[in-house]
């Protein structure tokens, strides 16, 4: 808020008054919300959980963040150590606080997560972090959700069948951090299952053996967020005006174009023996991420390495078909003897069975989401869509809009 309806912040009193708490202990009561509760739940202190929580607090509903890891950013800090954001700084910028004039072009992993932890602090936003979801009841009559926390955190790994039989080493990519902290890894024999951007950071990371399930879809990008161009707000109400099926339509030129300024590199990739897509209609990378929320890769340079053949490609439709002692088994019989394998083959839908798909177009051409709302991606989907769904649970709560 600005003006005068910004937040005071002093605790004057009158002569002889007490000024009761100061703004640090009201601060430390409101988060604790030991005699009320909060209006909103938010799970995860990403950039979506911090982006709507910092929206509601400005149209004056409580929330609270909750997220199962130690520190804020953490889902950014503990990935892999060559992670960078693949947008530039221009898309990037948080609601209310756009990053220094200062910050470099691409963000790196550790620069973003310590940016979130003063991004809560200042936005004084509530978290419990080290907590975890132990259950979640939804009441269809009094439309009321009844939550179990548990703050303290605890880690569960799940695996599939036959890969306890693997005596290599397999872990997924959301797990890995750097190939030089793995024991005696240089030498060995790496697969990177996946084409997506940490399938190819990754194997950029161990610069071994590349194997994918799916083609990838490249893309080259320039966009209209840039230095000296429109205001971040200018450029998401362009960016964001048309309906998507309509930037879909659009996006088909685009594509071609692109195709055209990137034909070498796209050439010595085909070669190499990586499948290329542009989805069924070729709306290219824009309908790609809205759609599946993945499969594409943003060149950082594990393309060339890709065509000189250094990092080496093998097409598998099928997947993996088994593990076994000493080798992983493709759907079409081919044995592989890798000592290392990483899954960077992305994450299940973030739903239950009751709730609506996440990704994709609903009906009515919209993105997929009872009082139970989807937010992910990227920081620029995060910004944009944070206000849109900030003020549709106000006008909820207000009574102005039905949440059926």
């Amino acid at each position: 808020m600005s003006g005068l309806a910004r937040s005071y912040g002093a605790n004057n009193s009158l002569a002889g008054r007490s000024m009761g708490r100061n703004r640090y202990e009201r601060r430390q009561r409101q988060t604790e919300f030991d005699d009320t509760d909060p209006t909103v739940l938010i799970i995860g202190s990403g950039q979506s959980g911090l982006s709507i929580a910092a929206r509601l607090q400005q149209l004056g509903l409580t929330s609270l963040i909750i997220d199962r890891n130690a520190k804020i950013g953490d889902n950014w800090r503990n990935r892999y150590r060559t992670l960078v954001s693949h947008d530039p700084v221009h898309v990037c910028h948080m609601p209310y606080l756009p990053f220094p004039t200062t910050w470099p072009m691409f963000t790196p992993k550790d620069k973003l997560a310590d940016w979130f932890k003063a991004y809560a602090s200042i936005m004084e936003l509530n978290i419990w972090m080290s907590t975890i979801l132990d259950s979640a009841i939804y009441d269809d009559a009094s439309k009321l959700w009844t939550v179990e926390l548990h703050r303290g955190g605890n880690k569960c790994t799940l695996f599939p069948e036959h890969i306890k039989s693997f005596r290599g080493e397999i872990y997924h990519g959301s797990q890995h951090r750097d190939a030089s902290l793995l024991e005696k890894v240089k030498g060995k024999k790496v697969v990177v299952f996946g084409t997506g951007n940490s399938g190819h950071d990754i194997a950029q990371n161990f610069y071994e053996n590349v194997i994918s399930a799916n083609p990838g879809l490249f893309m080259l990008h320039k966009d209209m967020y840039e230095e000296g161009g429109s205001s971040t707000e200018e450029a998401d109400l362009v960016g964001h005006s048309l309906p998507i099926p309509v930037q879909f339509a659009l996006m088909v030129g685009t594509t071609k174009k692109v195709i055209e300024a990137d034909e070498d590199i796209l050439a010595g990739l085909q070669k190499a023996g990586f499948k290329l897509e542009y989805c069924a209609d070729g709306a290219g990378i824009h309908r790609k991420y809205l759609t599946s929320g993945g499969g594409h890769y943003i060149d950082t340079g594990c393309s060339q390495l890709i065509i000189d053949g250094k990092i080496k490609v093998l097409q598998s439709p099928g997947g993996i078909q088994t593990f076994r002692d000493n080798e992983l088994v493709l759907s079409n019989g081919n044995a592989l003897k890798p000592d290392i394998v990483v899954l960077a083959t992305g994450y299940d839908n973030m739903r239950t069975n009751r709730c609506k798909d996440v990704w994709n177009l609903d009906e009515e051409g919209e993105m997929n989401a009872l009082r139970l709302f989807y937010m992910g991606g990227r920081l620029a989907l995060a910004r944009v869509y944070s206000k849109s769904l900030a003020l549709q649970v106000k006008a909820i709560e207000e009574g102005l809009m039905r949440d059926d």
